[in-house]
């Protein structure tokens, strides 16, 4: 196994069989940094602990040419996954609550090099599936690498096979690259690389998901093993779709982008099928090609379909180097919009100009009526970068690398439209609360899944304590009182948080809240808030610090 970025004492224990026992013995004394005005923290006993790691002898992954002098020059969140799955029990210092009961999975990019080619940005990175099992306060943890043919094939050829995010695999001539470019007309050189969300479909199958749709991949929740591909059996076609449909038990909702006639399918799937039926369609209303639609809001009876001017660009996919749009291009000129459409008819029932924005990340969407109850707008909440594109180029893994520190993550805010029903050509997009009170960062976010669609109160983060490049806290959004509680320490990045409910609960907010932490000296931990009041009540030391990840699930105990 990988050498430990924490001073410990270890001892291994090699069996006949193929499984390596290996003890670390460690003195966790996590020390606490004072907090600011509105974070919260308990402070937890420590005590020594001996922990069980068992972990099923990785296949090596591929040599970093930058070896241990890299990982200590970088921050562990950008650093490659040290090997291909470990799985143990970690110590628990606090008190996880007996009523968590499950599983949480995360998945992301981990791996961002082959051999001595590094890749370019975040989202290049081979998949990386994270879990953290919750029972009887307990807590066992594991990752594995996602098998995608991507991932296969460069680590049995020792190069890049398929396109990624930034990447094109090299061509040493021209009829090679003519070659390539019919594979990529046909499909056949996009990456399966699922390493953007994991989600739990309603008849329990557990599928890891990125925009192409062939890179929706079916995982075994408990082992991590990949299962296999999720084939979408009808005849809609396309190449791409949204990387986070809307998944409930009942449902399953995504948008298909059409490049050729600019527009969107608007697709519902029903549990235990891989049919998916045609909704409508929404033909764009400005630019050369459909808005990347990254996410997607519903409410109760509406799916929400943004045309962002930020706009897949075919010419941008046929170069061999990434322009600093990657594969998209801002046209401002083509202005934005916002399209509702029925669930039940398919029939757009609004379609509004909206001011120009940027957001990968819709966090919910909800109906207003008037005294009457009749449906009156349309209300849709995101993750809204200001309308500044540049938020991708600050992705580079260069420059999380390389300015730890200093202060320049763009802008950010909750972005909330206003779509009226009226037949008005006009929506609103303002803030939905000061900026400030999250530091001018906001993404990656959750809600009590209960208020999928509905009005609702709270929302879960990551913010901004200034000066930094990445966001660094966890942030409670209370939208009713326009006001946030952050927590942060100091060098952290955390993951998105993840607001699982307490069984029974009445109040939005009665559950909690779990992140994972990637430390600045190479450690990394799984925390434990609670919902309500957003204080830390347990925090557990992974054996290393894992990379960051982006989305997650839960699947709870059967």
């Amino acid at each position: 196994m990988a050498s430990l970025a924490f001073s410990a004492t270890t001892k291994s224990y090699v069996s006949s069989s193929n499984y390596r026992i290996v003890l670390y013995k460690y003195d966790a004394k996590p020390e606490r940094l004072p907090f600011k005005e509105g974070i919260f923290a308990r402070k937890c006993n420590t005590r020594d602990s001996i922990v069980t790691n068992v972990a099923i002898q990785p296949s090596p992954l591929f040599p970093s040419p930058e070896k241990q002098d890299f990982a200590e020059r970088n921050h562990v969140a950008w650093t490659s996954v040290r090997q291909e799955r470990w799985e143990g029990e970690l110590d628990v210092q606090g008190m996880i609550p007996l009523w968590l009961s499950g599983t949480y999975l995360r998945n992301g990019p981990g791996l961002w090099n082959i051999e001595d080619y590094n890749f370019r940005h975040l989202f290049d990175g081979y998949a990386t599936l994270v879990k953290l099992h919750f029972e009887n306060g307990r807590l066992i943890a594991g990752h594995r690498q996602i098998e995608s043919d991507a991932y296969k094939a460069a680590r049995k050829n020792r190069r890049l096979c398929y396109r990624e995010f930034s990447e094109v695999p090299k061509t040493h001539n021209f009829l090679a690259y003519i070659g390539e470019l019919a594979n990529l007309f046909s499909g056949a050189s996009l990456t399966d690389n699922a390493n953007t969300g994991v989600v739990k479909l309603g008849d329990g199958s557990v599928v890891c998901l990125t925009e192409t749709q062939k890179g929706s991949i079916i995982v075994d929740p408990n082992t991590l093993d990949t299962l296999g591909k999720f084939e979408y059996k009808d005849s809609l076609g396309g190449l791409i779709h949204s990387a986070h449909p809307i998944v409930t038990d009942e449902e399953f909702l995504t948008l298909l982008p059409d490049l050729i006639n600019p527009g969107y399918l608007v697709v519902r799937m029903e549990p235990g099928t891989n049919e998916r039926k045609l909704i409508g369609r929404v033909d764009c209303r400005g630019g050369p090609a459909p808005g990347w639609v990254h996410s997607f809001p519903v409410t109760e009876h509406y799916v929400v379909v943004p045309e962002m001017p930020l706009r897949y660009c075919a010419q941008n996919l046929l170069k061999a180097e990434p322009t600093p749009l990657y594969k998209f291009e801002w046209h401002p000129d083509s202005k934005g919009f916002v399209h509702v459409m029925c669930k039940a008819s398919g029939k757009i029932v609004a379609s509004v100009e909206v001011p120009l924005f940027v957001t990968f990340h819709f966090i919910n969407a909800y109906e207003e009526k008037d005294e009457e109850g009749r449906v009156t707008a349309v209300i849709a909440d995101c993750c809204e970068h200001n309308a500044d594109t540049t938020i991708l180029e600050k992705l580079r893994l260069q420059n999380l690398r390389s300015l730890m520190g200093v202060d320049v993550l763009p802008d950010a805010r909750v972005g909330r439209f206003r779509i009226p029903l009226d037949g008005s050509p006009y929506g609103k997009l303002e803030a939905a609360l000061d900026p400030d009170e999250h530091g001018r960062g906001m993404d990656m976010c959750s809600i009590n899944p209960a208020y999928l669609g509905k009005k609702y109160r709270y929302a879960y983060a990551c913010g901004a304590q200034r000066p930094c490049n990445f966001p660094n806290t966890l942030t409670k959004i209370d939208l009713f009182e326009k006001k946030a509680k952050n927590w942060y320490e100091e060098g952290a990045v955390p993951s998105e948080p993840f607001f699982v409910a307490r069984p029974g609960a009445t109040e939005e907010d009665d559950g909690v809240v779990i992140s994972m932490i990637s430390e600045k000296n190479g450690d990394g931990y799984a925390l434990v808030l609670d919902g309500s009041t957003f204080e830390e009540i347990a925090r557990a030391k992974f054996p290393y610090g894992l990379p960051y990840g982006l989305h997650g699930c839960w699947v709870p105990k059967n």
